[in-house]
């Protein structure tokens, strides 16, 4: 079934993780033989867990890179590991030093003393001399050695204590984002002077917007508060609409010196009554209104209000 062949790949995956990474079992080692480590891991054997784990093999770079939970009979850790590819010279390098190490080291007096040796030196030779001679190439697949450049694990998987064991973790993806506060420290002093300079300017704008909208509003509520108590006590409305009526609608404008604006009145009975109001006065608050027009509007006919009963 589909099911089972998902599971399978993913059972596949998880085996093959430390054969296709170059970084786990070398990582596995360091943290082994570090002290460090020890002290958060335990000294018994160390596990890769199967979860989490990921890792990607860039052959075309060279580059590559594990992320992983190591555990311990103490405790555990998440490790973030990258690895190099090492340069083929690099490597024949290392190959043919280790050789002439190993020439010096023994010399022809070892085969003087060891004849037999010298034996199997010759047979391996010549026979290797004429495998190649009957075309059969030399393996071309052979595996290339890793060099393990950047390690650090976090101890219990806490971001707050990264401990770096090899190389420089700052270039691994995983030490930036889940150690490092790039976007706070990218910035300099200077540059953070200025954003909070900005921000606090932005902030003392929205506080003065907010105040004057607070302000203005405020305005309006007593300028429509003296026009609809007026209106509402007024004894020529109430003797129009009956006791009881309110305001239903309302527009205009209602300034701190200006008033001109409309109300409809409603009764209790259904009677409806347009009363058009127009009023200046010389301070902001506190001083009284002069009221200029107070017109109803009832039942076809207008009736002009006393303005001497506003107040």
């Amino acid at each position: 079934t589909i099911g089972g062949i998902a599971g399978y790949s993913v059972y596949r995956n998880i085996q093959d993780f430390e054969d296709k990474n170059p970084c786990v079992r070398d990582a596995v080692q360091v943290l082994s033989t570090s002290s460090t480590a020890r002290a958060t891991l335990g000294n018994g054997q160390l596990l890769v867990a199967r979860w989490p784990r990921s890792g990607t093999v860039d052959q075309l770079s060279g580059l590559a890179r594990a992320s992983f939970e190591v555990r311990g009979d103490v405790g555990s850790a998440y490790v973030v590991a990258g690895a190099r590819r090492r340069p083929k010279a690099t490597e024949q390098a290392i190959e043919d030093e280790d050789e002439e190490e190993e020439a010096l080291a023994s010399g022809w007096r070892r085969y003087l003393s060891r004849p037999w040796e010298l034996k199997l030196l010759i047979l391996g030779k010549v026979r290797g001399s004429g495998a190649r001679q009957d075309g059969s190439p030399e393996q071309e697949g052979e595996e290339q050695a890793w060099d393990l450049d950047s390690l650090f694990f976090l101890p219990g998987g806490d971001v707050s204590q990264p401990t770096v064991l090899v190389g420089d973790a700052r270039g691994l993806p995983e030490y930036e984002a889940l150690c490092v506060r790039r976007d706070v420290e990218a910035k300099g002093e200077r540059s953070q002077r200025r954003l909070r300079i900005v921000m606090g300017i932005a902030l003392a704008g929205a506080v003065l917007a907010g105040g004057a909208r607070l302000a203005k509003s405020i305005r309006v509520s007593q300028s429509y508060g003296f026009v609809r108590r007026s209106l509402l006590a007024h004894e020529e409305v109430a003797a129009a609409l009956g006791p009881g009526a309110v305001v239903q609608t309302s527009s205009g404008t209602f300034g701190a010196r200006f008033i001109s604006a409309r109300l409809r009145l409603v009764g209790q009975g259904g009677a409806v009554a347009d009363v058009d109001v127009a009023a200046t006065r010389e301070q902001d608050a506190g001083g009284s209104w002069r009221v200029a027009l107070a017109r109803m509007n009832f039942g076809g006919l207008s009736y002009n209000l006393d303005r001497s009963k506003f107040g």
